[in-house]
């Protein structure tokens, strides 16, 4: 089994100061709320934030770019390793607050027995300290029985404070801040039932936020000025627990320089495609390619004098019926594939290339057609977590699944690469790959990748 890349648990090897950890007890703790209601808050005070989100969530980051002024970015162990995950949040904190919203509760990641993987570990890396988002709704004494454990195993010094998510009244909120006070950690905010804050779950977090109106920035400027203590969490940030360490070259800046001529890459972007990595965008467009997003939902066609094609993933069995009856753009991309124009696909794009999607209820919704077989969907995941893929004679990369469905022609037709579980090291084939185009479940950081694919990938696009 593979293990992740340059990745330990020391506290003595943080980045810059310059950011703060928002974490839970456990998963559907609020981190996301809470996440927003500061970003739109701290900025409105004239601190410039950047966000950012544990882990290899797509959902979450779309909430905070509705939020603040600069797009989120994923910090991820497995998929970038130690040192790449420090480079980031160097680069993107040096004008900036980093925001860095945690994944599942503080200390859950790739094993019970370790903080391998967990917000913990990206904690201690980062030299942040961490505020925990602390559900509240039913809770009264027994909760600092629990936060004295949390302390325990993090240290004191390392978590600054707590928020009291979903409390009941004033009256609730001082009784709760009474019964903490024994254990000496600050009540950094009180955030009420609300209705505009309520924001409804699907699969292992929340609803991707195209697909539902959310309050604007103006209104959660108003609700982070009434239950947080701005100030509290401005100076956070300027309280570093872990000395920076040099700035090491990334990949993208040993790269060279791209040719003068830009390429025109057609990016599928809307509410059914929007599952990208703003570092993979930008990876994109410093090898000379110029993205020029369209809709598979609205448009008739592809934008004209393409060169290659990316589709990423999302939630296009949602909106199956509306692309299936988007006949004009599914023959429009299925002419521009088989004519030969090079295609990346990841997860939703295969869905959409593939024959057709069956739903859970029996309906048939045909696609592109490029990809042969049909895509079913599921109500238990399929190949869930971190993985490494693979092609004959190259190094593995790092990447991960994350779908409610399967690709019923897997078995016969796979035949992109092979794929390893990071958990139990089970292997399969998957994907398909035909002439220019590379359709997959798995997805991947680019700034990441091994050269051999990092070179295939820039050349094909």
């Amino acid at each position: 089994m593979i293990s992740t890349p340059d990745t330990h648990n020391a506290d003595s090897a943080g980045a810059q100061a310059g950011g703060f950890v928002l974490a839970g007890m456990h998963g559907s703790s609020g981190k996301t709320v809470l996440s927003c209601l500061l970003l739109a808050g701290l900025e409105a005070r004239g601190l410039p934030v950047q966000p950012f989100k544990a882990g290899p969530d797509y959902i979450d980051p779309g909430y905070h770019n509705l939020y603040a002024s600069r797009p989120s970015r994923n910090l991820d162990a497995w998929l970038m390793g130690r040192e790449r995950v420090l480079e980031e949040a160097r680069t993107h904190t040096r004008s900036a607050t980093g925001v860095l919203e945690g994944v599942m509760g503080l200390f859950d990641g790739a094993h019970p027995s370790s903080e391998e993987g967990s917000t913990m570990e990206m904690a201690r890396w980062l030299g942040w300290p961490v505020v925990l988002s602390v559900p509240a709704a039913k809770a009264g004494r027994s909760l600092a029985a629990g936060l004295r454990g949390f302390l325990a195993e993090a240290s004191p010094d390392r978590i600054a404070g707590v928020v009291l998510s979903g409390v009941s009244g004033d009256s609730h909120t001082e009784y709760l801040k009474e019964a903490l006070l024994p254990t000496g950690i600050p009540v950094l905010g009180a955030i009420p039932k609300l209705a505009a804050l309520d924001w409804p779950e699907r699969h292992l977090g929340l609803q991707a936020a195209q697909e539902r109106p959310l309050p604007n920035r103006r209104e959660l400027v108003e609700i982070a000025r009434r239950t947080l203590d701005l100030d509290a969490f401005a100076a956070l940030a300027r309280k570093p627990l872990a000395p920076a360490v040099p700035t090491l070259p990334t990949e993208s800046s040993l790269q060279a320089t791209p040719s003068n001529r830009l390429r025109r890459v057609g990016i599928a972007q809307d509410a059914a495609f929007h599952f990208y990595y703003q570092a993979n965008l930008e990876w994109l467009v410093e090898r000379g390619m110029e993205l020029v997003p369209f809709s598979p939902l609205q448009d008739a066609g592809l934008p004209a004098g393409l060169d290659a094609l990316v589709l990423g993933g999302g939630f296009p069995e949602v909106y199956a019926s509306a692309l299936s009856q988007n006949t004009p753009l599914l023959r429009s991309l299925r002419d521009a594939v088989n004519g030969g124009l090079p295609c990346y696909a990841e997860c939703g794009g295969l869905m959409l290339l593939s024959e057709a999607i069956l739903t859970l209820e029996g309906e048939r919704f045909p696609m592109a057609g490029v990809v042969p077989g049909a895509v079913e969907m599921t109500r238990a995941l399929q190949n869930f977590g971190y993985c490494t893929v693979s092609q004959p004679g190259e190094a593995p990369h790092y990447g991960h699944e994350f779908h409610y469905s399967r690709w019923n022609e897997e078995g016969a037709r796979a035949n992109a690469w092979e794929v390893a579980r990071r958990r139990n090291g089970v292997h399969r084939r998957e994907g398909f790959r035909h002439q220019n185009l590379h359709a997959s479940y798995a997805h991947l950081y680019f700034p990441s990748l091994a050269p051999t694919l990092s070179s295939t990938l820039c050349l094909t696009l």
